[in-house]
Order: structure tokens, then C-alpha cells, then sequence
């Protein structure tokens, strides 16, 4: 992984937490490879897995959401990573969640972050729509 993905990762993970989320592991990897770039719980409890996205400068735009291309992967993910966690008590009778965080890096100590909450649910309608 390199300098600027952990630091963004790293970031993101300041972010949640600055947001109530108890960061539990961060660049986490499995045996085969598949990762999951920050595991968290919210102030709910919920299990949060969040997949960071950056982008230097802002020529570009913000970087593309993971969530459309990648859901059975990211479902796998959290499949191996809950498995392998499976003898913490804690993580029974659980909710799980899926995040996005997309960054844009604009300065040396500086980024536009956007966070989609809950990313691979389909947005839900308020009544009377």
C-alpha cells in the first residue's frame, strides 16, 4: 500500500472517530488478499466496514465510489473478516454496515471528504414521495 493510500486511510479513520466510531482495526487483509481498509463500531454498536477512496487535487474531482463495482467483494470481505474474529463475544448478534469514503486532497494538511453512509442499501423514499 502506498504513503498516500495509508494516509488516507488514516485520516478517514481520524474522521470516524471524530464521528463516535471506535476504530477496531485499520488495512486489514485476509489470507487471499481481500481487504477492508478500516473496521469500526458507531455509537450504535454497528459494525462499520469502510472502503477509502483519495485523490490528489481537484482538477479531477472526487474520486469514484466502491460500492456499485464491488459489493460481492466487499461482502466477502467482511464475511472473512468477521470468521476470523468469530470467538469475540462481542461480535455476536451483530449489525453490520457498509461505508464510503471518498477524499480529495487539496493541500499538504488538507482534503474535502465526503462520507456515504450505509452505501450498498438502496436510498429509501420518505413517505410521500
Amino acid at each position: 500500500m502506498s504513503e498516500f493510500n495509508e494516509r488516507a486511510i488514516e485520516a478517514a479513520a481520524k474522521f470516524l472517530t471524530h464521528q463516535g466510531h471506535e476504530i477496531v482495526e485499520t488495512g486489514w487483509r485476509a489470507a487471499d488478499g481481500i481487504g477492508i481498509d478500516i473496521v469500526s463500531r458507531d455509537d450504535e454498536g454497528t459494525v462499520v466496514f469502510t472502503d477509502v477512496s483519495a485523490r490528489r487535487g481537484f482538477d479531477k474531482g472526487m474520486p469514484g465510489e466502491n460500492a456499485g463495482a464491488s459489493r460481492e467483494r466487499r461482502e466477502i470481505a467482511a464475511a472473512a473478516w468477521l470468521s476470523e474474529h468469530g470467538d469475540d463475544p462481542e461480535l455476536l448478534d451483530i449489525t453490520v454496515r457498509f461505508d464510503d469514503i471518498a477524499m480529495m486532497v487539496v493541500g499538504e494538511n488538507r482534503a474535502l471528504l465526503r462520507h456515504h453512509v450505509n452505501c450498498l442499501s438502496p436510498m429509501q423514499a420518505e413517505p410521500g414521495d
